[in-house]
């Protein structure tokens, strides 16, 4: 065995160095990458020098001459785009020209207005929206579109109350597939879900030979005796399916997640249609002898068992509504007698109504003219916006501070809190809310107002009310329980006029 020679030791130890040599210590770099986005936004809809509306309007409030002819707004619609902590705006841009209403695809994502210059508008809610992001698709002329169903990003449904017609639309953005005409008269909104064989029109008038309702007439719902009716239309041919009679004056319907009953608010009969939306007729069977729902009706005015539905009007008055799906709740707000009422939804295993499925657990009193309602879905709370006394004509003075906002519990049924919103938001109508455990947001809007109040809902106090550019139209939440899902729940909009506040 040879060993090195001494020279060659001493190199040896030169490079290895000695413990107290300097080493360099080599650290990661952590890229920042860009701040986390929300797990939900808040669209906004507004417009400058918004015309006035109420339930009473007999036309679509958009800007008419003296002939009754739209005039199109000199300036366009805006959407301001809000992160879900309602403290800051994200983006904003503008639209078509006087929005009445807007409606979100069941991912939250895509938003699309219905424009009194007939157009529809269509974007992407993001915090990264511009006005070149926003879309435009003319409809037929003097469609007037006052409200619309998504059913996804590239099919979608709109009322075209010009014409009394349903228009059949696909892709983004949207183009005309076919016009839907044999729907009764008096056409006011649509209903149903995403992935659904039919969904239903909401109509006024009938079809039979006395059924002629002039849209607008329900704006005085009392005075109107005519039934409503719901056509059922089939997605893959977009045929009727169906004829299905409802009560005096329906406004607006609402359909369960799994697309098993729709239920249509009748505001002249004080009663809720129930359709069987998987045999497409009334709801009538009941295998398990439910008593609450007779001849396919809820009847608002009572809680009892085996109620006719009402031969004279009860004057609950039902507007809206919003379902707490995991505890097979529906809350409606009654918008003529100042109250919510709360009703079981119960389906038993094989889809048929449960026992206590129509029972109006509960008829809760809150503030004047309840025009809106939004299930915090935690199941806690049902939040009612008070629109109050409409400020029109010469009552201005006294509807500045008439607007509030209930906190309603659902386990107990009582009021927790009224929240008052004062003259920023005269007469909220629009109310929509975003959970995020352990607590959330409801965001509520009025068209007599550019301001949108923010309640938190740990305290239920206004944490913020911020201004975006013109009066608010209708405001809505990407999704309902952010930290569960991407999912959202409310796919339809509301437009006021005729009878619908």
């Amino acid at each position: 065995m040879k060993w090195p020679a001494a020279g060659a030791l001493v190199v040896l130890a030169g490079l290895t160095g000695c413990g107290s040599q300097y080493r360099p210590v080599i650290n990661p770099i952590v890229p920042t990458g860009p701040a986390a986005q929300p797990l939900s936004y808040v669209a906004v809809f507004s417009q400058p020098n918004l015309v006035s509306a109420t339930d009473a309007s007999a036309t679509p409030p958009c800007q008419r001459d003296s002939s009754g002819n739209v005039v199109a707004y000199t300036s366009p619609g805006v959407v301001t785009v809000l992160d879900s902590a309602g403290d800051s705006v994200s983006a904003d841009a503008t639209l078509g020209n006087g929005p009445l209403t807007f409606a979100l695809d069941p991912t939250g994502a895509n938003a699309f207005s219905e424009n009194c210059d007939g157009t529809v508008s269509s974007l992407v809610v993001s915090g990264a929206l511009q006005s070149r992001n926003v879309n435009t698709s003319t409809l037929l002329p003097g469609s007037a579109p006052i409200n619309a169903l998504i059913l996804s990003s590239s099919s979608q449904y709109f009322v075209e109350q010009g014409r009394n017609a349903i228009a059949a639309m696909g892709g983004n953005p949207p183009t005309l597939k076919v016009e839907i005409t044999e729907i009764a008269p008096s056409v006011i909104n649509l209903t149903g879900v995403g992935g659904a064989q039919r969904i239903y029109s909401i109509s006024q008038g009938n079809s039979g030979t006395s059924g002629g309702l002039a849209w607008g007439a329900c704006g005085t719902p009392s005075a109107v005796t005519v039934n409503g009716e719901a056509d059922g239309i089939d997605i893959e041919s977009n045929s009727i399916s169906s004829r299905i009679p409802l009560g005096v004056c329906p406004v607006y319907g609402v359909t369960s997640a799994d697309d098993n009953r729709a239920f249509i608010l009748n505001r002249g009969s004080g009663t809720i249609t129930v359709i069987n939306a998987q045999t497409d007729q009334l709801d009538t069977v009941n295998p398990n002898n439910t008593p609450y729902v007779v001849q396919g009706t809820i009847n608002l005015c009572s809680t009892s068992t085996n109620i006719l539905p009402p031969t004279a009007p009860c004057n609950a008055g039902p507007v809206d509504a919003d379902f707490y799906t995991p505890g097979h709740l529906l809350v409606v707000s009654n918008y003529d007698n100042n109250t919510v009422s709360v009703i079981d939804t119960s389906l038993d295993v094989f889809g048929n109504d449960a026992a206590t499925f129509g029972k109006v657990l509960a008829t809760i009193p809150v503030g004047s003219r309840p025009a809106g309602v939004s299930v915090l879905q935690d199941g806690s709370r049902a939040y009612v916006a008070n629109e109050g006394v409409p400020c029109t004509g010469n009552n201005a003075a006294a509807c500045t501070t008439n607007g509030s906002v209930s906190v309603v519990s659902l386990t107990s049924f009582t009021v927790l809190n009224t929240i008052q919103l004062g003259s920023t938001i005269p007469n909220p109508r629009s109310i929509a809310s975003n959970y995020n455990n352990p607590a959330g947001n409801v965001f509520v809007g009025a068209q007599n107002s550019a301001y949108v109040g923010v309640i938190r809902t740990d305290t239920d106090t206004v944490s913020a009310q911020l201004l975006v550019q013109g009066n608010v139209v209708d405001l809505h939440t990407t999704n309902q329980y952010a930290a569960q899902t991407a999912t959202n729940n409310n796919i339809q909009s509301r437009s006021v006029g005729s009878g619908e506040p």
